[in-house]
């Protein structure tokens, strides 16, 4: 056993003008599962490159573990074997290939040859096969449903190891600690997502309750202090007025009475306005609840496409062959297959054959975002202040509403097509692969809006609990 503590941790990139890290202080085991999760931007990528030494850091990092990091730099033209053979034995190669599914022939290939899916599984093979303990980050995104079961099967097999994943389900399976990444801190739980998830949403209630609670003492303060006002109002009227008796009152005694009241009323009527405004600003610190919802247009017709028999190409090449398909009103189509099977294929097929028939279509690589957030909006006829309050829910820094997206991370593109389609009035949405680098808070949220707004979709998604929660059928190819 062996702990790793991170103490007084502060980190900001060259020309930033927002910290990674502020203060950042946690302690975990080297022999945990830890899973290592945090919005896009929270600094999961940038941890792990302070504790291989990649970047400097203020603060202190104290541990006596060697780290080492996937993915790794390797050359494109050299073969498994021989990146492999700088590592370690080459029996413990063969075995980690065995455990994630390889044949032993895959070392004699270089890795340029290899699939997206095969070269993750090649240099997780290789990570474990050198000392140190293994800081994993986002291995499932090159990998379908099936990968990823497997993948997480191989790591629970192992002790000891960091992954930063977004796969809710993956993480579930292979973790047994959670280290979350928030507003520049961290928050260690021992247990999975779920487990954390749920210590967060009793988090959340209760603060929801507590902000509920504040806008309520606030409100009656302020009526308080409102109704003192009155009885000095009233007070101060007194000296003017007369007796029951009809006798006109004492005013040197009257005013002076009323004077006494006046300052008490005005000494409490400022006191329930400053706890007023004390309840209000505590209750504004608490988190807001975000929602976002689809703009899905009203569509008459049962059935929005149909296939039957079809043979779906890609160039010359026929990748599908008697697909029959019916997509009907208000349903969430999960198409689900293998990599390489054709799903993107019939996605794009469905949209082609749909121009111009209110079709909103986000790309599995987003290699159409561009421009900066207010071009890219213009270019798409969006609604500007929309666009951008759609963005905020979604977790897009303030910081990168006037970058060029083309600089930003994927994770952002992505949010940026996401945004642009559900702010679009469609019949059908078609969503390949939207959830890829995309963060847990995200996910979630436009899971919600999903189950409230019951757009009619098609979408491919290795995501399990998305799958399981989003989709009303599966389409096995």
């Amino acid at each position: 056993m062996s702990l790793i503590r991170a103490d007084g941790v502060n980190f900001s990139y060259f020309g930033s003008l927002e910290p990674v890290f502020t203060n950042l202080n946690f302690t975990i085991d080297s022999s945990w599962r830890t899973g290592l999760i945090g919005a896009n931007g929270s600094g999961k990528t940038t941890l792990f490159k302070i504790l291989c030494g990649e970047e400097k850091c203020g603060g202190k990092i104290v541990s006596n573990v060697r780290f080492v990091r996937f993915p790794f730099d390797a050359d494109p033209y050299e073969s498994v074997g021989d990146i492999a053979a700088r590592c370690g034995e080459a029996w413990r190669l063969a075995r980690e290939l065995s455990l994630l599914g390889l044949g032993k022939d895959i070392r004699y290939r270089p890795l340029c040859t290899l699939s997206g899916g095969e070269r993750t599984k090649v240099m997780l093979a290789v990570l474990f096969c050198t000392d140190g303990l293994p800081l994993i980050d986002e291995p499932t995104d090159s990998l379908d449903m099936r990968g990823r079961e497997r993948l997480a099967e191989y790591l629970k097999g192992k002790r000891g190891y960091i992954v930063a994943s977004h796969d809710r389900a993956f993480l579930d399976r292979c973790t047994d600690h959670t280290l979350a990444l928030s507003d520049g801190g961290a928050e260690v739980v021992a247990g999975s997502y779920r487990v954390w998830q749920e210590e967060n949403e009793h988090r959340i209630a209760a603060a929801r309750e507590k902000k509920r609670s504040l806008e309520n003492e606030a409100e009656r303060m302020t009526a308080a202090a409102q109704r003192t006002a009155r009885w000095a109002a009233r007070a101060e009227q007194a000296k003017y007025g007369v007796q029951k008796s009809g006798l006109k009152a004492d005013k040197g005694f009257v005013s002076a009475s009323a004077a006494r009241v006046m300052k008490r009323a005005k000494i409490s009527a400022d006191r329930k306005i400053a706890a007023a405004e004390h309840a209000r600003q505590l209750a504004a610190m608490l988190p807001q609840e975000e929602t976002i919802a689809f703009s899905p247009q009203i569509c008459r017709k049962q059935c929005i496409f149909e296939l039957s028999d079809a043979e779906i190409k890609a160039g010359d090449a026929v990748i599908l062959r008697g697909v029959s398909l019916r997509v009907m009103r208000g349903e969430r189509l999960a198409v689900v297959g293998e990599n390489g099977c054709g799903k993107s294929t019939l996605l794009k097929f469905i949209a082609e054959s749909l121009q111009g028939e209110e079709v909103s279509y986000v790309s599995q690589q987003c290699e159409d975002v561009c421009g900066t957030p207010a071009q890219y909006a213009a270019a798409w006829g969006i609604d500007e202040p929309s666009f951008k309050s759609m963005l905020a829910k979604l977790g897009f820094g303030r910081t990168d509403w006037d970058k060029d997206m083309s600089l930003l991370s994927t994770g952002q593109r992505k949010k940026a097509a996401l945004a642009r389609s559900l702010l679009t009035k469609a019949r059908l949405y078609l969503w390949d692969e939207p959830f890829n680098y995309l963060d847990i808070p995200a996910r979630e949220m436009i899971e919600d809006a999903i189950i409230a707004s019951s757009p009619t979709m098609v979408f491919v998604e290795h995501d399990a609990a998305f799958v399981s929660r989003a989709a009303t059928r599966i389409f096995q190819i």
